[in-house]
């Protein structure tokens, strides 16, 4: 399955995901339903097993009581997978850290958001958590987060490390992040009666008996919370299997598909088939200590141990090991703190990625492209955790260092949004002093210098990393950076077209962040109604190659479309058109996004090359509809 068709399938499944969720309010409201008629019964009150009056009281109440729950809930992680990580107890680890494990994991996450053509997520480490296990979490791939315990650094070698964090961002890359978001909003409604219950009790502890003559009312008062406490948490406790059943009947084949992604990123079954071994050899398993550990169980790598009733959210530890190796002989690996086989910096696989080498310069002939590859763009066969490492290694040193400062991260995307006119270029300089200061345009210029001749996989992985810097903007700083780049480009009234696109891409992965809302809905499921879009994009990345190419462009495009349609005119391709059709496109299925990438692709590489910077506008277009393609490299 590739990611396209698993984004699909995850979409059809938050639609089941409602299916379960009112069967449990359904389930819920019952079990109320029939305690208010035992307790009518039990004060002596004649009742009928059926009181229409009664059960629709009973059936607003606890509805609007989880309704309004899930509500809440759902709102409060429209700010994104930051929201899960702080309830979970979790750090967001500085870039910049001087600690062996910390720098390892930071490393491992950017290498493979470099090699997945994603941003990079932030990184956040649970402390206190002692056992092996790990959580993606966010929204959409703006603000998303990746986080692990303790334990996975304490305890796993880099490959095995490298094998969870590929799990966890399969999950970003096949819709599961977004639908286990959607998944813990309405769980949270269906576990507020238990909730409630709790408090009950908890309110007991503040109650006084203050006199004789009110001793008789206050123990009456008493035994009712106490009943009631007692009554909500059995309800509750119907809510929570459900919860447990939804989470069970969307999560556990989920669980099988990001193993496999994991394999394929890495190349390397025993990186992550090591790490679930090792969380069946230790006693703390992957057991989650958090309080709020059990609303948020299916996002972990493996089953935190919170009391699931027998429904377990992930698939048994052995069998997942047996569907990566055939031949596990059986055996866990046990553990003590700190074990960790290979090098903290370096590995066999990160010695063979060096071995390689990696042909990423401007210089470097493009690398061709088959007709096999541009069917499996969107596949997790694309996806190289090695080219992730190959290009981070590529960069230097004090680049990526740099990716880091919050000033020089939004010096970079100016540095690459800067004219190539120099008199141009000198008022944009001059723009960008007053606007962020003189060290800002002097950086704006250093960069522009520097990364003028960079290819395109570069470009992008510098970008790419530069984006959890900006994330830490203030408010007013974003409104002030967004402010400089859209100057940038309309400075010489002709938008330079990879320029428009890299500032959308760029706002698109910060506005999730600074400004969250509520998440996109699906409008367009075919292309019959986005084909006038699609011919305006097609026309426009058919353009990229040059007037000579744009008709063969064109026509190795759509040569399979159904519709007899002749290029968009240049008037029907202006910024504001184009930027119109990528909103359309933005919210169509992943089946739909797959076409048009496909449509892109075959304009692109119907020479069989692809130069640089047909690549940067390529993966830029593909972004901006939120769809990551990983870098257009080889190895040489």
């Amino acid at each position: 399955m590739n990611f396209f068709a698993a984004q699909d399938d995850a979409r059809r499944r938050t639609k089941w995901l409602v299916v379960y969720f009112a069967l449990a309010i359904i389930g819920v409201i019952l079990s109320v339903y029939g305690i208010v008629y035992i307790a009518m019964l039990y004060t002596g009150m004649t009742v009928n097993p059926w009181m229409p009056g009664v059960f629709t009281a009973t059936a607003l109440g606890t509805g609007g009581v989880m309704g309004t729950g899930s509500l809440f809930k759902t709102m409060q992680l429209n700010g994104g997978g930051a929201v899960v990580a702080k309830d979970l107890g979790a750090r967001q680890i500085d870039p910049h850290t001087n600690d062996a494990d910390e720098r390892r994991l930071v490393n491992v996450v950017e290498e493979m958001a470099i090699a997945s053509g994603l941003p990079v997520p932030g990184i956040w480490l649970m402390d206190d958590e002692l056992a092996i296990n790990a959580f993606a979490a966010g929204t959409e791939p703006g603000n998303a987060v990746v986080a692990v315990t303790r334990g996975c650094l304490q305890r796993l070698s880099r490959s095995e490390l490298q094998g969870v964090v590929a799990h966890e961002f399969s999950h970003i890359l096949n819709g599961d992040m977004k639908l286990n978001m959607r998944l813990m909003g309405l769980l949270f409604g269906v576990l507020m009666i238990s909730m409630i219950g709790r408090m009950l009790f908890q309110a007991l502890r503040f109650m006084r008996v203050r006199s004789s003559s009110s001793k008789n009312n206050g123990a009456g008062v008493v035994v009712v919370i106490v009943l009631a406490g007692v009554a909500l948490m059995i309800v509750g406790s119907i809510g929570v299997f459900f919860g447990r059943l939804i989470q069970a009947a969307i999560s556990r084949q989920r669980e099988y598909l990001a193993d496999a992604s994991a394999v394929q990123f890495t190349r390397d079954p025993e990186g992550i088939a090591g790490a679930l071994k090792k969380i069946g050899g230790q006693q703390e398993g992957a057991r989650i200590n958090a309080p709020k550990a059990t609303e948020a169980s299916h996002l972990f790598f493996a089953d935190g141990g919170m009391f699931s009733y027998g429904l377990a959210t992930h698939p048994p530890l052995n069998i997942r090991i047996k569907a990566i190796q055939k031949n596990w002989d059986g055996e866990f690996v046990a553990t003590t703190l700190p074990d960790v086989a290979e090098g903290r910096a370096t590995s066999e696989h990160q010695r063979d990625a060096r071995a390689s080498g990696f042909s990423g310069s401007a210089a470097a002939t493009p690398p061709p492209i088959s007709r096999a590859q541009i069917d499996r763009l969107g596949e997790p066969s694309e996806v190289d955790a090695a080219v992730g490492h190959l290009l981070y290694e590529s960069l230097q040193a004090d680049w990526v260092s740099a990716c880091h400062d919050r000033e020089e991260a939004q010096a970079l995307i100016f540095g690459l949004l800067l004219a190539e006119d120099n008199k141009l270029r000198d008022e944009e300089i001059l723009f960008i002093k007053n606007g962020a200061g003189k060290d800002a345009g002097k950086l704006a210029l250093q960069w522009n210098h520097q990364l003028g001749d960079l290819h395109s996989s570069e470009k992008v992985a510098l970008v790419d990393l530069s984006i959890p810097t900006l994330r830490r903007l203030s408010l007013p700083e974003y409104d002030r950076f967004v402010e400089i780049t859209q100057w940038l480009i309309a400075s010489d009234g002709q938008v330079d077209l990879f320029e428009f696109m890299l500032q959308h891409v760029v706002e698109r992965h910060l506005n999730s962040h600074f400004r969250p809302g509520s998440m996109a809905k699906m409008k367009y499921h075919n292309m019959d109604t986005l084909f006038n879009e699609a011919n305006i994009l097609v026309t426009t990345m058919a353009a990229v190659g040059g007037e000579d190419q744009m008709s063969s462009a064109y026509q190795a495009a759509t040569a399979e479309w159904p519709w007899q349609l002749e290029m968009a005119t240049a008037a029907e391709c202006g910024l504001r058109s184009i930027e119109l059709a990528l909103e359309k496109f933005d919210h169509a299925t992943p089946l739909v996004k797959k076409q048009l990438i496909r449509m892109l692709g075959l304009a692109v590489m119907h020479d069989g090359i692809v130069e640089s910077r047909e690549a940067e506008l390529l993966r830029a277009t593909a972004d901006a509809i939120g769809c990551a393609i990983p870098p257009f490299t080889k190895r040489v």
